[in-house]
């Protein structure tokens, strides 16, 4: 790219300065001409006024002044005769254009520039001086000024090489800078960013580079959370799903029926968990109506009995009468007390608790087991991805979730552990 601006700069450079220059050389050589027809003009104007009284007085005419010059002079008789000096032998048409009393030149005569000047005597022409300069001399000086239009042009086109380079660098740099970045991004480098040019398009350019990059890098990073998470969330409905048909292969004949019921139910519920992992992964708003808290505990309710019955743990729920109406997202609220449980189950022991409660600006769902261990209020939100060991992807998911809705995921109490997820009422902030 570098080497096709320099070639086309330098070839725009000798075209312009050709066009331009051609003209110019043509109108200082006819300048030059015009200038030695003016000084031969004057030589033989001087001339003819130095012969002018001999011939009046039928005198000869011998020699003629000097011209201090390379103007050479001849004088002719009115019928074409050479009478002296140096010239045709026979008058030529610029001499006989002067015989009819007016000054005549022709800068094309043979021998160089020719300017014919008549001597008169009153109305009467007596003789006629011609003067021509030899055509070494103009063209000697021609060519010397066109040896300076040359080295200008020279210079010129070396000065638009020179600059034609820089621009080149200047221009090219940041396309092969650009290029690179590209290059890097679709190997899978989204973090790549381009460096300001100072030339607006290519930094348009690479604006859109980088807004390319920070798109896919968010689609991606989203796409990756979205495996982890799906990948927590759909742990528990399977084991679920596997308890159910385990217990109904080894049922009997009439009891696989109902076996079978929850099964279905257990697979609707695995079906609904989906549907809100890709409701929550996509960058759309969010689903703020009414919070449908009683449906939500019969969910819970259906979903975690089984679970924990089959480890030989109960489920105990205690909704609060007249709860204060709240807005957030059905899926993200089901998926964070579903991370609570999943948490009570596999590190709790004991009687899971999920408690709904009126907490004042608040609705509080506390979901409790009988466990003795004491927990980190910090590190337990941490996830594993992060240096600090923490409890994994899900309490860091039910965080992060809790949050996108407006309200707060909190450990309310460290030994005997209490999770309690605060959701702002109504018209109020949490």
């Amino acid at each position: 790219m570098r080497r096709r601006i320099v070639i086309l700069a330098v070839l725009a450079a000798v075209l312009a300065i050709t066009l331009f220059g051609v003209p110019l050389g043509y109108a200082v050589a006819a300048s030059f001409l015009g200038d030695e027809v003016a000084a031969a003009e004057h030589v033989a104007d001087v001339a003819a006024i130095s012969v002018a009284a001999t011939l009046a007085r039928d005198e000869p005419v011998t020699s003629l002044p000097s011209s201090g010059t390379d103007v050479v002079l001849a004088l002719y008789t009115p019928d074409g005769t050479l009478v002296t000096g140096d010239g045709p032998a026979r008058a030529d048409p610029v001499v006989l254009d002067a015989v009819g009393g007016q000054v005549a030149n022709d800068s094309d005569a043979s021998g160089g520039p020719a300017v014919a000047v008549p001597v008169t005597d009153g109305t009467t022409v007596t003789g006629v001086i011609r003067a021509a300069s030899p055509y070494s001399g103009v063209w000697l000086r021609i060519a010397g000024a066109w040896a300076v239009m040359l080295a200008l042009g020279a210079l010129a086109v070396g000065a638009t090489w020179l600059l034609a380079r820089r621009q080149a660098r200047r221009l090219s740099a940041p396309l092969e800078s650009l290029a690179g970045a590209a290059q890097r991004l679709g190997e899978g480098d989204f973090s790549v960013r381009t460096m300001a040019s100072g030339i607006p398009e290519i930094d348009a350019a690479g604006s859109a580079l980088d807004v390319t990059a920070t798109r896919l890098d968010d689609l991606v990073g989203r796409e990756r959370a979205f495996s982890s998470t799906a990948s927590h969330q759909l742990r528990t409905p399977l084991t679920g799903l596997r308890l159910t048909l385990e217990t109904a292969l080894d049922a009997p004949a009439p009891a696989q029926h109902a076996a079978l019921v929850r099964a279905l139910e257990s697979a609707d519920r695995l079906e609904r968990t989906i549907g809100d992992l890709l409701s929550l992964a996509r960058d759309t708003p969010r689903d703020r109506a009414a919070l449908p808290l009683a449906a939500l505990v019969a969910y819970w309710s259906a979903a975690w009995t089984p679970v924990l019955e089959g480890r030989g743990r109960g489920l105990r729920v205690t909704v609060a009468p007249e709860l204060p109406p709240s807005r957030a997202s059905e899926a993200a609220v089901r998926q964070v007390v579903d991370v609570l449980l999943d948490n009570a189950v596999v590190h709790g022991a004991g009687t899971v608790g999920l408690v709904v409660r009126d907490a004042g600006t608040t609705v509080a769902i506390d979901v409790t087991d009988e466990g003795d261990g004491t927990l980190d209020p910090q590190a337990v939100f941490r996830s594993r991805e992060d240096a600090a060991p923490g409890h994994g992807i899900g309490l860091a998911l039910a965080r992060a979730l809790a949050e996108g809705e407006g309200g707060r995921l909190v450990l309310s109490r460290a030994r005997a552990p209490v999770f309690s997820l605060l959701l702002s009422a109504a018209g109020t902030c949490a």
